[in-house]
């Protein structure tokens, strides 16, 4: 009796000191959330890390410490809480739309959707999730699946009127005005003078042929916004499409003044002074349209006529030729893109030869596109020419310097030609091009790790990892690191997670084996091993590392077994 009394005194006793953990964790938490919401987020940020401390498991907490991260601006610390709190609870809607609002925050936009539509999966009535997914499609020009959420939006919540607003959006740049006019005009009742739905409607009941009703919603949304140019740019147009070119005039008069740096503004008003028989204030106005847009051809059409007009027929012939110029430029870029695009479809298919001659042809079309450049430095390396590529490469960056993944590729390739010094330069001119280009980061971590760097080489995989959390390459790189700086612990947490997001990764496991082995911890390393080899039963170093393991484990004669597969599978594995 007096020993089970001892084990219930001691099991009492630890309840206290639990209960106390939780309870200040819950401190924590109040007082955080307190900070949070008077966006006071240094504070509150501490203090989640504080209760997380105490409570590492708790997914709320992950969640309200990377909202709180993501609102001072720290988006790859809010990546990696909001990872943490859908590991800790996958089928939170919530969570995903905050980790895909994240990516998107970090320029990330693959993974940000992939997260919203998983956030969509989860809860159909997200409707947070649908409108970002949707504000993203419509940047994307992708107005049709734009629609399929605003419309799933708008049947889970009838009354809101905004989303009946960014649903006619959707319908008019899909082509559709007749839909978004009562989209529109549902939004205006609880809006009635908001200046740019106005517009909008005005837009789409131009667009739907009802000239006097777009006059009428365009003059409401310059009531509503006198200084709203668009509406006096748009409103002329529907006047001039009315006959009435004297007012349309006198708008794009307003439109100008407002917009002055607006290349079409200007040719709306240089071409309605062309119109009234004004073609010596029209050429100047032209002129200038041009001068920002030099490609506009309705602007170099009007201008060579208004020259025309005035007798200046030398001039006039100018411009109409380099409006064929134009013609002929366009014509050879859409050629050029379909050649890179048949290219890289045999490039993909592992047809150098073939894709080769696309890109060397697109070359010849057009010799100032930086891109046909690029893939014909790909080809030529899978071909083993490395000169040819290298020189491809330099092309492509003296039409374009801020080429990212030309410095990129031009920096691998020297790597490979073991010109170290050379690599760094373009890897980190890669970074310096595109810092939201995870592949740079990635390859300059390899090489700086490569030359001892180990330091800024972590400094380069982190960010790697943060552009794109899902990468097995990068996080396999960073325990590569942390186990060559002899933190070994890192090292071993660096591959658990790697293996909790891509459980079918067997070098992941054969590395974080070795660190066991390495660490004495022989059962581990050789369940990691074996995990291994069952993934891939054909890995020489998982055997061979196998081996070792029940080698100092004392199991001799399992040990050969698998050494002389090993050996089998890799016959440069010696024993």
């Amino acid at each position: 009796m007096a020993g089970a009394g001892v084990r219930v005194c001691c099991a009492l006793m630890w309840m206290p000191s639990l209960l106390t953990a939780l309870d200040q964790a819950s401190t924590y938490r109040d007082q955080a959330d307190r900070f949070a919401q008077q966006k006071q987020w240094n504070e509150a940020i501490g203090l989640y890390r504080k209760a997380l401390a105490l409570d590492s498991k708790d997914a709320d907490l992950h969640f309200n410490l990377a909202l709180a991260l993501k609102y001072k601006g720290d988006s790859a610390g809010a990546i990696e809480e909001f990872s943490q709190a859908v590991s800790l609870k996958p089928d939170w809607s919530a969570a995903h739309y905050g980790l895909g609002a994240a990516y998107c925050d970090r320029g990330n936009t693959t993974d940000c959707k992939l997260e919203l539509h998983r956030a969509i999966d989860l809860d159909s009535k997200n409707v947070a999730a649908r409108r970002y997914l949707a504000a993203l499609l419509l940047q994307e020009n992708r107005p049709s699946e734009a629609i399929v959420q605003l419309q799933a939006v708008c049947v889970a919540r009838p009354n809101d009127t905004a989303a009946h607003g960014e649903l006619g959006i959707a319908y008019l740049r899909n082509g559709n005005p007749g839909k978004a006019i009562p989209e529109f005009r549902t939004y205006l009742k609880a809006r009635p003078n908001d200046a740019e739905a106005l517009y909008h409607l005005g837009v789409a009941l131009g667009q739907n042929g009802q000239l006097a009703e777009a006059e009428s919603a365009f003059r409401k949304s310059l009531q509503a916004n006198p200084k709203f140019g668009p509406g006096y740019q748009s409103l002329g147009i529907a006047l001039r499409r009315q006959g009435d070119t004297a007012g349309a005039l006198r708008e794009f008069r307003e439109a100008a003044r407002l917009m002055p740096d607006n290349a079409l503004v200007l040719c709306d008003l240089g071409l309605a002074l062309k119109e009234s028989g004004d073609n010596a204030a029209a050429i100047p106005v032209l002129r200038h349209a041009l001068e920002l847009e030099p490609d506009l051809e309705r602007a170099k059409y009007g201008l060579g006529i208004a020259l025309q007009k005035q007798g200046q027929t030398s001039e006039a012939s100018s411009e109409m030729r380099d409006i064929r110029k134009i013609h002929e430029s366009r014509t050879q870029l859409t050629q050029t893109k379909k050649m890179i695009e048949d290219g890289v479809a045999l490039f993909q298919s592992q047809k150098w030869e073939a894709a080769l001659k696309e890109f060397q042809a697109s070359v010849a079309l057009t010799p100032d596109f930086p891109a046909s450049y690029y893939y014909v430095g790909q080809a030529e390396e899978k071909l083993g020419d490395t000169t040819r590529a290298q020189d491809a490469y330099n092309k492509a960056l003296a039409l374009k310097p801020d080429y990212a993944e030309a410095h990129m590729a031009l920096g691998i390739l020297y790597s490979r030609l073991q010109n170290d010094n050379a690599a760094l330069k373009e890897l980190h001119d890669a970074v310096l091009s595109d810092s939201d280009l995870p592949d740079a980061h990635y390859n300059l971590a390899v090489m700086l790790a490569g030359t001892g760097k180990s330091d800024e080489a972590l400094r380069e995989v982190s960010d790697a990892i943060a552009l794109n959390p899902e990468n097995t390459e990068y996080r396999m790189l960073l325990g590569s690191i942390l186990a060559g700086k002899n933190d070994i612990n890192s090292a071993i947490e660096v591959y658990a997670e790697l293996i909790r997001r891509a459980p079918k990764t067997p070098e992941a496991y054969n590395n974080r084996g070795l660190l066991f082995l390495q660490t004495g911890d022989l059962g581990k390393a050789k369940a990691d091993f074996a995990e291994a080899i069952r993934q891939k039963p054909d890995y020489a170093a998982a055997h061979y590392n196998f081996g070792l393991a029940l080698e100092k484990g004392g199991d001799d004669a399992s040990a050969k077994a698998q050494f002389e597969t090993a050996q089998r599978l890799d016959p440069t594995i010696t024993t």
